[in-house]
């Protein structure tokens, strides 16, 4: 029988972030009919400027505006770009030494966006530029990690793998929103695809798949679509292969796009640990969750910062308050008390 966990929340305001640069979100491929680089010598009185306009910044200013800078002013037709996937329009218009595109209809949250172009410089010179970003999310969801199990059990009777359990406590949409977790040694990702939920679904992400055919995402109605271990008909269930959780000491970090800070998280460790962390992979991740407030932890960082424990693959992580963040608001379940997907306040 499945254990529900009532719990009070408080909601928690999180601070908005800009749309963000795109060397945030995307490869920048910069081909110039002619070398960027030229010396100065080539632009003197007698050769005029024959060196391209070079690319100074990129972003994306909304969901559908994309924003290029360049280091000289340029002129474009509103034709000179073409977006894939080719149902999204792009239209072109410069103003002294920016280019900005709007896309029509906007591109949908997280989808990959390739838009290419050229532009030339007063002097007739060309540079195209092709570049690749995530479909910007306008309305990211709200989730909150509510349960994790950082090893595989076993058992027989009741197994489980790797997961990470959410509370959704906003109402949007996953798309471009990812999950960063990491061990001393290795960063792992899993970016969500567009999917609309809303305030009080559960949200189950495996990171230990068997690779069987009814693991299947769930980005539509039906919650009982997908089959395997862990899975469950109350919650959505999306399925990683990155790679699974440390078993006894690692970190996790949910964002909503890229170069925003985390909005959620969680830091534990074997609590024979002690000291300054001595692993970058974990530093970056914890570092980031104690600037944006979600993990408060002292400087230097240290092992004593995390959510302590003793390893075990039987006991899972289980948020014990929505309104806390840090060590105070988890505690470690008791034995076979994982109910991954069935989460209620």
């Amino acid at each position: 029988m499945s254990q529900k966990r009532n719990i009070p929340i408080r909601s928690r305001v999180a601070k908005p972030h800009a749309p963000q640069f795109a060397s945030f979100l995307a490869l920048f491929l910069i081909m110039n009919l002619l070398a960027a680089c030229s010396p100065p010598s080539l632009e003197n009185k007698m050769l005029g400027d024959i060196r391209p306009p070079i690319v100074r910044d990129a972003k994306l200013k909304n969901a559908s505006e994309f924003e290029i800078e360049f280091d000289e002013q340029v002129l474009v037709s509103k034709e000179a770009f073409s977006v894939e996937p080719k149902r999204v329009a792009a239209c072109a218009e410069s103003s002294g030494e920016k280019v900005c595109v709007s896309l029509v209809p906007q591109p949908v949250p997280g989808e990959k966006v390739i838009l290419a172009g050229t532009v030339k410089d007063m002097f007739g010179n060309s540079t195209h530029v092709q570049v690749q970003f995530k479909g910007y999310n306008d309305r990211p969801a709200g989730i909150i990690l509510t349960e994790v199990q950082a090893a595989k059990n076993a058992s027989k009777k009741s197994p489980h793998r790797d997961y990470v359990e959410f509370l959704v406590n906003k109402g949007g949409n996953l798309g471009g929103m990812f999950v960063q977790w990491a061990s001393s040694s290795k960063t792992m990702r899993y970016d969500f695809m567009p999917c609309e939920v809303k305030a009080d679904e559960v949200i189950v992400l495996h990171l230990a798949p068997e690779g069987l055919p009814e693991e299947k995402d769930e980005t539509g109605e039906d919650r009982a679509l997908s089959g395997g271990i862990d899975s469950t008909a109350e919650g959505r269930d999306f399925w990683s292969e990155a790679g699974g959780l440390p078993d006894s000491s690692g970190a996790i970090s949910v964002f909503e796009r890229e170069g925003s800070l985390p909005i959620d998280g969680l830091f534990y460790s074997e609590s024979s640990k002690s000291g300054p962390l001595d692993s970058s992979k974990l530093i970056a991740i914890v570092q980031g969750l104690s600037d944006a407030g979600v993990w408060p932890s002292a400087s230097p960082l240290k092992w004593e910062n995390a959510f302590l424990w003793k390893p075990s693959a039987s006991r899972p992580f289980i948020r014990t308050s929505l309104s806390e963040f840090g060590a105070s608001a988890w505690k470690v379940g008791e034995s076979g008390s994982q109910t991954p997907g069935s989460f209620s306040r």
